[in-house]
């Protein structure tokens, strides 16, 4: 009888033992995500500090009004934490600014939403040309400079063999992009169906 007595006084006091463990994580947890979510004020202050510095340094005659801070709790922008979101009042359009947590340095994201919006209106013609001139692509994409940190790419997969494109039709492309499309950077890649191989150029 003491033998089963003891047998159940220990499952029992696991049992309580491991609800009580499994509690204290719950509310911990709890506790961790609602404090990791909320904002530290002093890191606000300094991201409009910040934010307000730069614009006076870069933008010296743009109007503009401080929305609000933006804090990235759960990891969505890999170039920062807190940054100011900032409204243009001439143009009424917004944009961020922000210390890159990666180099330190004060940047915004002007430059990324005119090269996203750019890209586009663009992608769009380039395909048209590629499928009139060569053929519908196998495959067509961009690679915005705000990724690669250097030239943007382009680079087409043909459905067509080497030796059915020349290099005056490829540099015909390359006039296209350049004069047309007024395009200043791109490095551009022509790739041939079922090959390594093709036309490459930077400009």
């Amino acid at each position: 009888m003491n033998k089963w007595l003891k047998v159940w006084s220990i499952f029992i006091f696991s049992i309580v033992g491991i609800v009580i463990l499994l509690i204290f994580v719950t509310v911990f947890l709890i506790f961790y995500y609602r404090t990791s979510s909320i904002p530290d004020e002093k890191e606000e202050e300094k991201a409009i500090s910040q934010a307000e510095q730069y614009i006076q340094e870069t933008y010296p005659t743009m109007k503009y009004e401080i929305s609000h801070v933006l804090y990235d709790s759960d990891d969505e922008y890999p170039d920062f934490e807190y940054a100011a979101v900032i409204l243009n009042t001439e143009t009424q359009k917004m944009f961020k600014a922000y210390e890159n947590k990666n180099t330190k340095q004060m940047e915004d994201d002007i430059t990324i939403q005119e090269e996203a919006k750019f890209i586009e209106q663009v992608e769009p013609k380039v395909n048209s040309y590629i499928t009139k001139t060569f053929g519908e692509p196998k495959g067509l994409s961009f690679t915005p400079s705000y990724t690669t940190r250097a030239t943007p790419t382009l680079n087409i997969r043909l459905n067509n063999k080497k030796e059915e494109i020349n290099e005056e039709m490829f540099r015909t492309f390359i006039d296209f992009l350049q004069h047309e499309l007024k395009i200043e950077h791109a490095n551009v890649n022509f790739l041939y169906d079922n090959e390594n191989e093709g036309w490459s150029m930077e400009f």
